[in-house]
């Protein structure tokens, strides 16, 4: 504003040393008037104009004495008009210009208010929470205190927002911060990083068990039912904790231990991990794979094959299981061990998962519609299978295809069994009340306990195939495997057996009351067209079980 007010300051003194356009006018109107009053006077008191009279006329009267000031006057006057003129404009001029800079610096101010403030929640952002935590960790007067930081990932919000709509789960993020202000101790700083992912930076903490107590209070007031719409909803979260100056000495080391740590509560199936030395950091290419992930899902880069299932004694085609791929655009065809691990480990298990099922039971119907009326066996995680609304969920998309309950089998892993969740459990019973039968994948890999065989609603097991693999060849494995049949005959649950690659093996296991057989033998997984054909293989002999 400075330069302008100069500017119009130097117009002022130019205006003051110098005749105006305005001073010039007003002379010229003044002369005029001065020599046409001078011809009327000379004319009216003489009858005639000559010099002689027009001189005679200014001599002798005093009226045009007057009117000969008026070019002074006129020309003064247009001078003053054209200082006024200037001076307002220039004043209109840096009015507005303070008033466009003033806007600028309400802009300016609003925007670094923004980089620093999340618009939606209020709290710090990403950028906001490293810089004071870098400033904290690099002031030398915070003594040897404990600094820790927590990250908290909303579980099942992409599944709430698809629900009730976007507009829901930003009250629900809103509740989140709130709630997270309430718990959390009045010197801590919490942020939204991203989407439904937040963190809280904790000063001068005890010690880092402290992390445990604070993680278990963010559950608790999370847990509370929150309102949407209608409904009534329990938020849970995956929190990741690390500290400083045991985990990390700098800001962005800290932050990428406590997602680590976050990202393996998630793979365990949510609740709460402190990081460790053994937590590895965040990996650049998983984060990668994760983004092209999840837009694989939504553009549907996914395949299912299914590997079919036959009954040991006639080899009769009952059922297949359906076993996921990835049709990457650039990396080929990707088996599940290439990105199902990620997929646990960054939370896009559930949606994943919810994919599978809903291709699965797409192909069901479309089997059925076919006069193929199978059994298909889907893989779920523990985090999917404690998802709120799970069992609901199933029997919906069982109605929605026409689909007979018993015509889905949900297979799940020892780890995700033993991890004896309360959630879990009443899961699977409502499950099996439902009709949907529940197995128990790769049965005698892990630890074991025969007693969640009579306890739990288990209808099938399937023994892993390094037990099958040396049936024919060690006593000792035919003598588990053959145990393993009886004990799940004498609790009514079927058994299959999984990685039958030879005849041999085959043969002994129908001998020993195997009910049904899965593996290369039998058939490959395969995409849905050909294993369409290899059922219409008339060598084959299948025929579809009711």
């Amino acid at each position: 504003m400075g330069s302008n007010s100069g500017l119009f300051a130097r117009n002022r003194a130019v205006l003051r040393t110098r005749v105006s356009r305005h001073a010039y006018l007003g002379l010229a109107i003044a002369c005029l008037s001065v020599f046409v009053a001078t011809l009327l006077t000379a004319w009216l008191d003489h009858g005639r104009i000559s010099l002689a009279t027009l001189a005679a006329a200014q001599q002798q009267s005093p009226t045009l004495w007057l009117l000969d000031l008026m070019p002074l006057v006129f020309a003064f006057w247009g001078q003053y008009v054209s200082v006024v003129m200037a001076s307002e404009a220039g004043a209109m001029v840096m009015d507005q210009t303070e008033s466009l800079r003033a806007r600028a610096r309400y802009l300016e101010a609003h925007a670094a208010q923004l980089s620093h403030r999340d618009e939606l929640t209020g709290l710090a952002t990403r950028n906001a929470l490293l810089a004071e935590l870098e400033r904290l960790l690099a002031a030398p007067d915070h003594g040897p205190a404990v600094v820790g930081l927590l990250v908290l990932d909303l579980d099942g919000f992409r599944e709430i927002n698809d629900a009730f709509g976007v507009s829901a789960g930003d009250d629900i993020l809103r509740v989140v911060s709130r709630r997270l202000g309430r718990v959390m101790p009045d010197a801590a700083l919490s942020a939204r990083l991203e989407g439904d992912c937040f963190a809280v930076m904790l000063p001068g903490l005890r010690d880092r068990d402290q992390l445990t107590d604070l993680a278990a209070a963010a559950t608790r007031t999370l847990s509370a039912p929150c309102t949407v719409g209608d409904n009534r909803l329990n938020l849970f979260a995956s929190i990741g904790a690390a500290s400083y100056p045991s985990d990390s000495l700098d800001a962005e080391s800290l932050l990428g231990h406590a997602m680590a740590a976050m990202y393996q509560a998630k793979r365990a199936g949510g609740h709460f991990v402190l990081h460790e030395a053994r937590t590895e950091p965040l990996d650049p290419q998983m984060l990668s794979l994760t983004a092209e992930l999840r837009s694989a899902i939504d553009r549907d880069e996914l395949l299912l094959f299914l590997q079919p299932i036959v009954t040991a004694d006639t080899r009769r085609l009952v059922g297949a299981e359906c076993l996921v791929r990835w049709q990457h655009p650039r990396r080929g065809l990707l088996p599940p061990g290439e990105f199902v691990p990620r997929a646990e480990r960054s939370g896009l298990i559930v949606p994943l998962s919810d994919w599978v099922m809903r291709e699965a039971l797409t192909i069901a119907a479309n089997l059925r519609a076919c006069g193929q009326d199978l059994r298909l066996s889907v893989n779920v995680s523990r985090r999917a299978l404690t998802e709120p609304g799970f069992a609901d969920l199933m029997t919906r998309y069982l109605a929605e295809r026409a689909i007979p309950a018993d015509r889905l089998m949900l297979e799940l892993t020892e780890q995700t069994l033993m991890s004896d969740e309360p959630a879990g459990r009443a899961v699977m019973g409502q499950l099996q009340a439902a009709g949907v039968g529940v197995a128990i994948d790769d049965f005698g890999t892990g630890h074991s306990q025969l007693a969640y065989l009579k306890s739990l609603p288990v209808a099938q097991i399937k023994i892993d195939k390094s037990f099958v693999s040396d049936v024919t060849t060690s006593s000792t494995d035919f003598a588990i495997v053959r145990a393993l049949v009886e004990l799940a005959h004498a609790l009514d649950i079927q058994v299959v057996a999984e990685g039958i690659e030879q005849e041999t093996q085959a043969q002994a296991l129908a001998g020993i009351g195997c009910d049904l057989l899965q593996g290369y033998l039998i058939g490959r997984p395969m995409p849905v067209d050909a294993f369409r054909a290899w059922i219409e293989q008339p060598a084959q002999s299948h025929s579809s079980a009711g």
